[in-house]
């Protein structure tokens, strides 16, 4: 998981107090180590190694009993099957659309987890980062979906994804926060009463 310093923290807070202080939307933005723990991708990973043990026996070793090549697949499925605990190794095995799935149902999850969609005038906005897909996901609740196309969120989320490949996360998630405020001022503008229904602080998880 990524390291936020204090000032990090102090930045995105005080990018969301920005942004929300001209609109009753409120925005939320959260980053997860990863969308889902893909067990399929892992056992593909494993399958690989396992297939790779045995070539190797087979090319190395003159053995006579292809029974040896059987069980020097087996430590290849264990080493497979924990390779796949470190992201840069497991990604190459993940599918676009498994990605897309996970990524999406976690974001919906943690919308409702959050009481993002509790809000008064069901303004709320969830900023995910899912840091292993390099993905990010951006819901908003249905005052704001009848009024702002969801197309509207997608160069938000090409800047975010730029950010995240280049490690400037934090920089990245106060840029979008502040699009995505300047988005909701538009038909969602600051009243005087303008009560801050969530906390002005990154979820991370």
């Amino acid at each position: 998981m990524i390291k936020f310093s204090q000032s990090d923290l102090d930045q995105i807070s005080k990018a969301v107090l920005e942004a929300e202080r001209h609109t009753t939307g409120e925005i939320v933005p959260m980053i997860v180590k990863q969308s889902d723990d893909y067990p399929g991708a892992r056992w593909r990973l494993a399958i690989v190694i396992s297939l790779l043990f045995g070539f190797l026996v087979y090319s190395c070793i003159d053995y006579s009993d292809s029974v040896w090549i059987l069980w020097a697949q087996i430590p290849g499925l264990y080493i497979g099957y924990w390779l796949g605990t470190f992201d840069t190794i497991l990604r190459p095995f993940l599918s676009s659309s498994k990605i897309e799935e996970e990524v999406h149902q976690r974001a919906l999850q943690a919308f409702f987890s959050h009481n993002i969609h509790a809000t008064k005038e069901r303004t709320g906005i969830l900023i995910m980062v899912s840091l292993l897909e390099h993905r990010v996901e951006i819901l908003a609740d249905t005052g704001i979906n009848a009024k702002v196309s969801k197309d509207t969120w997608q160069k938000i989320l090409t800047g975010m994804v730029s950010k995240i490949k280049s490690n400037e996360l934090a920089d990245g998630i106060c840029i979008a926060v502040k699009e995505c405020g300047e988005i909701l001022e538009e038909d969602f503008p600051g009243t005087h009463e303008n009560p801050n229904e969530i906390k002005n602080k990154i979820i991370i998880e």
